[in-house]
Formats: structure tokens, sequence, C-alpha cells
């Protein structure tokens, strides 16, 4: 949530060469159905990921631009928290859902609805946007018309792709290692999208008129939800008869095996939430800058993050093998370093640095919490626990621009003193955890 651009497809290629062996003997993929009708195997694991990189770079062209927007509209730092926090809740209330519809009716229809509906969510946001600047909708009207279209509806259409990602990837990857591996590439794609959309974002703001990005985010779904179509074959009708439908187990979030690491994710997303949420504002107050050039500015420290986090996952993690524990320690450490630095940060290059640490402190986390959940859990569970993973970052998402626009209404600094407790007290609870996920992924 959130770069040297050019490690991540190298990445991905290598992964993806490693997967095709699993993928081909994986009775339950439509690769496997592929090979066995002498076509191939062509769905790697890259395509689902620029998925999940298309649907978050057009979030996240977004995110510099919806602080100055907001206050052009008229509304409190509270007021757009709470749209977030909207959109929040319904990913929370979709995920589970949509880790069930994935294990059934498969990952290539539930990744092209996700995809259309995000977009359609954003065309209308865009729309209502223009409204409200041009004076046709105010007040109530048009904060509820952005809560619907911006949170809402984009919300309910988002919670699909994460969720369906991370349960493919679970799919055609065995071992920690791997399974590490797997969802650092997951990692890199949310990392990439981190970088590109704030940069973008922040570029098309330098145009002097705020709705050129708005406009620009559907567009970018789109031309994603294209590429999705054409280069994720769908399963071949020949083989029906041989495909058994897959079974699915519903999974507590409070199963001993998982909770810990589903609590680890959710603070640790929660922390970056208050941040990327807040920092907009932060870099207007804090610099006194004016509309235009907040977008640049944050678009900028937004980029410093997102480019750790790739790196991170694109050049060490993999080369560390470090098991997901000792990744979730480490991130978490790392992590309430720069959220200090961030809330002591009085210039544009203190504020880059912070959020730079905070990213190196995610890009190593992240595979961490991603992986172990889906290593101790059984194969009729991955869609669940994928599922519980989605809700518990869309619950973070849901939680964190309300804890953090409330609490920079009290102070600027004071999101990020409070972000900083809590990292350092993930950080000690993540040296309670002993249980490590084992060599293998538990046996259905």
């Amino acid at each position: 949530m959130p770069f040297d651009t050019e490690g991540a497809p190298v990445l991905l290629s290598e992964h993806v060469r490693k997967l095709r062996a699993v993928q081909d003997l994986d009775p339950t993929s439509d690769g496997w159905h592929r090979a066995r009708a002498g076509r191939g195997m062509r769905r790697p694991v890259f395509v689902v990921c620029l998925a999940v990189f298309g649907l978050m770079a057009g979030q996240q062209l977004l995110n510099p631009i919806l602080p100055p927007l907001a206050r052009e509209f008229g509304f409190s730092e509270f007021a757009l928290g709470a749209v977030w926090a909207v959109g929040g809740a319904g990913v929370v209330l979709a995920s589970p859902f949509w880790g069930r519809r994935s294990a059934i009716q498969g990952h290539r229809p539930v990744l092209l609805i996700s995809l259309a509906g995000a977009m359609i969510a954003l065309l209308g946001f865009a729309f209502v946007a223009q409204l409200g600047l041009t004076g046709v909708l105010a007040g109530p009207v048009l904060f509820t018309a952005v809560l619907l279209t911006r949170g809402v509806a984009f919300g309910l259409a988002w919670a699909a792709t994460p969720v369906t990602a991370q349960s493919y990837i679970a799919d055609v990857t065995s071992g920690p290692a791997e399974r590490v591996r797997g969802m650092a590439v997951f990692g890199a794609a949310q990392g990439l999208a981190l970088a590109v959309g704030p940069a973008l974002g922040g570029a098309l703001s330098l145009t002097g008129n705020l709705l050129v990005p708005v406009y620009a985010a559907p567009v970018i779904l789109a031309v994603i939800g294209l590429v999705i179509a054409f280069a994720l074959p769908k399963p071949p009708r020949n083989l029906p008869q041989e495909r058994e439908i897959p079974v699915t187990a519903k999974v507590s979030p409070f199963d001993k095996r998982l909770w810990p690491f589903l609590t680890l994710g959710f603070g640790l997303y929660l922390a970056l939430a208050i941040v990327l949420m807040t920092v907009g504002f932060l870099v207007q107050d804090r610099l006194g800058l004016t509309t235009q050039e907040t977008g640049r500015v944050t678009g900028l420290v937004m980029l410093a993050g997102a480019g750790m986090i790739i790196l991170v996952q694109a050049v060490a993690v993999p080369r560390l093998d470090w098991p997901p524990l000792r990744l979730v320690r480490v991130g978490a450490v790392v992590m309430t370093g720069g959220m200090l630095l961030v809330a002591a940060g009085s210039d544009g290059l203190l504020l880059g640095a912070g959020v730079a640490v905070l990213g190196a402190g995610m890009g190593f986390a992240t595979p961490g919490f991603l992986s172990a959940p889906t290593l101790l859990a059984t194969r009729e569970e991955q869609g669940a626990v994928a599922g519980l993973m989605g809700s518990g970052s869309a619950l973070a998402f849901m939680g964190g621009p309300l804890l953090g626009t409330g609490l920079y209404e009290i102070a600027p600094a004071v999101p990020y003193i409070a972000g900083a407790v809590l990292l350092a007290g993930l950080a000690a609870f993540a040296c309670t955890v002993t249980r490590e996920p084992a060599k293998e992924p538990v046996a259905p």
C-alpha cells in the first residue's frame, strides 16, 4: 500500500519459469487443463499480478490528488477519511465472498469483473468530481455522491483482485521459500503501483486541472482490463467433465494457526494507511504549498516509499531467503524508525526519507505476513485464507483513514507518533510468535 522499476520484470519472468512446471502438474489450474489439451500453459503469474498492478495504480493515481481536491469541495480532513473508510468497509465485506468465488468460478472471470466494476466506479467518481468543481453539486449531495462512487462501488469491486491473485499464487507454489518469492512478486506489483500511480498523478496535476488525473484512472483500468482479457486464457471448453469443482472450507480469523500473522498484517497495513491517507495534508501544511504543488510533491514523497518497497522485494528478499517470521520482525522494526522520521520531518527531504524507510520496512514484512498463513493452511482453505487476508488489509485501510485524519486534526505530528507506538508494539509482538511455517505447506 506502498523503485527500481526495471528490476520487477526480471523477478516476474524468473518466477514464472519456476512456476510453469508446478502449474502443469496442478489438476485444478486452467494451465494444467490447457497442457492436457496440447495447447501449452499461457497463464503466468505475472499476468495475474498485472491485474493487481493496474487496479492499485489506478487507485494510487488519485491519492496525491484527493486531499487538495477534497479541500476544493469544502470537505474536512475527517470527511475525506470517511470516504476512504467506507471504501475499506466495502472491501472487508466483499473479500471473503470474492475469495470463495475465485475458488469456484476461476480466477479469470473474477479478475475481469473486478477491473470492470472498479473502472465504472472511478468513471462515476470523475463525473461527480467535475460536477463538484463546477458547482453543480455541493454540500451533502456532493459528499454522498463521492461516498457512493469512490467509496462503496469502488471498494466492492476492488476487493476481488488482491484476493484472487493471492489465492492463485498459493495454489501454484509450495514450501516457504517458493511461497515467499511468489508473494514477493505480488508485493512487487503493489509496490510498482505505489510508485507509478502517485508519480503519474502528480505529473498529471501539473496541467493545473485536477480532473485530468481523475479521468486518467478509469482509462488505466480499462487498458489493463483489456490486456487481462486477452492474456489470461479461458479454461478449455472440451474438458469440463474432467475438472472437479474445488472444495472450499471456511476458516475463522481466530484460528490459532493464523491469527498471529493476520494480526501482524492488519497492524502493519494500519500503520501504512495512516501515512498514505494523511501525507498529502502533511506535505501541504508543513511546506506551505498550493493545491497543484501539493499533488506533485506528494507524488514524489510516495514514490520514495514505493521505490523502496519494490527494491527490497525485488532484490533483498529473494537473496536473503529469510523465513516469513524473520521478514515480519525486521520489517516492523524498520517501519518504526521510518514513522519516527516522518513525525520529525520538517522539510520535503526528511519527509521523503521517512516514507522511504517505511517503504523498506513494508518491503520486508509484506512477503512474510502474506505467505505465512497460506503455508499453515490446507489447499481447501486457501480461498478462505486469501479472503481473510484481504479483509484484514481492507479493515486497516478502513480504520487508518479515520484514525489518521482524526488524529491529524489534533496536531500534524500526532498520527505519526501514534503509528510509531503501534509499530513498536507489533515488533515486540512478532518476537513472541514462535511458530514458523513448516518447510512444506500443510497437507490437504
